[in-house]
């Protein structure tokens, strides 16, 4: 029985995480704006309109925010009226974020029968915003944070 025990604790620590996914540096060069995003997306759109790429796992989409003059303070209540726009059911609570070139806000929620996390970036220079949508696939996937949290303009 020990053995058995021993047997399952090695194949969860040495086999699970070799599935995880790989990340990679990929960038939507209509914005000059970068991020860690699975290896294995494939790419739908790379243009001026909007950043659409996904796998079997992931669809990640990335438009840039319309409207003038969006304030940090607005982020959360305008992030939660798209999302229920959207008909995402189950919202967290908006988490404001900060990362050294955006302010962020985060909710997450349920995209009909998969997990999706909504997210507004605005550029701290102001010079751009971003809205980025992750559907994917299990509750406690931390890759969809990973990506949110990667997000850099170019230099």
């Amino acid at each position: 029985m020990k053995q058995l025990f021993f047997i399952l604790i090695t194949f969860f620590t040495v086999a699970v995480p070799a599935v995880a996914q790989q990340l990679k540096t990929t960038r939507w060069d209509s914005y000059g704006v970068s991020f860690q995003a699975p290896s294995d997306l494939t790419v739908e759109d790379d243009s001026s309109e909007g950043y659409l790429a996904g796998n079997d796992t992931y669809y990640l989409t990335i438009q840039l925010l319309e409207g003038e003059g969006m304030k940090k303070e607005e982020l959360g209540q305008e992030l939660k009226a798209i999302a229920t726009d959207d008909e995402v059911t189950s919202q967290s609570e908006v988490q404001p974020f900060e990362l050294p070139q955006f302010y962020g806000a985060q909710l997450k929620g349920n995209c009909e029968d998969d997990k999706c996390i909504y997210c507004y970036l605005l550029a701290k220079d102001g010079s751009c915003g971003f809205y980025v949508s992750i559907i994917f696939k299990q509750a406690n996937d931390k890759v969809p944070e990973t990506i949110l949290h990667s997000f850099h303009l170019d230099d």
